[in-house]
């Protein structure tokens, strides 16, 4: 993984629960269930469930390397790890989100999934915008409307896990 990150946006404003508008839970029990899995296998059978509550083409459209965008309460719920899983299967490179909870956060990080808090980012960006993000810098850069928006940057040790 590089530190700079790049590709488009998906908006999801508002609260998105792990076991509800991420991933439903039911595919949690089944792919416990199936122990002759692979860790990948499991990210990709995760991955083409990611957002299908909401956006029920997400999985079908989205590129390696895009971003999800959420709100206040992206992640929100049980510290279940299989919605982390399937945002990755679906090839997305990182969450940028208003606000999230310290279990979704360390959830994705253990599965390689950088989770940002922004402000402001959902309100200042549209599906389809081209982003650019840099971990180390803690900078977003909206390539669509020039707009930059700065955050924490991670630590060293952080981006060495996710890599």
């Amino acid at each position: 993984m590089t530190k700079v990150l790049g590709g488009k946006a998906w908006c999801f404003p508002g609260v998105m629960d792990v076991d509800w508008e991420i991933c439903p839970v039911e595919h949690l029990h089944s792919f416990r269930e199936d122990s002759n899995q692979t860790y990948e296998q499991g990210l990709n059978e995760l991955g083409q469930y990611c957002m299908n509550k909401v956006d029920p083409d997400f999985a079908q459209n989205v590129q390696a390397g895009d971003f999800i965008m959420g709100g206040k309460g992206f992640g929100y719920g049980h510290d279940h790890d299989h919605a982390c899983m399937s945002i990755r299967g679906a090839g997305v490179a990182a969450v940028l989100c208003e606000a999230t909870n310290s279990n979704f956060m360390r959830n994705s990080i253990h599965h390689g999934l950088p989770v940002v808090e922004v402000r402001n980012i959902v309100k200042d960006t549209k599906d389809g915008d081209r982003l650019e993000v840099d971990l180390a810098k803690g900078i977003v850069r909206n390539l669509s409307n020039n707009k930059v928006f700065t955050f924490e940057p991670y630590p060293e040790f952080l981006i060495e896990i996710i890599e």
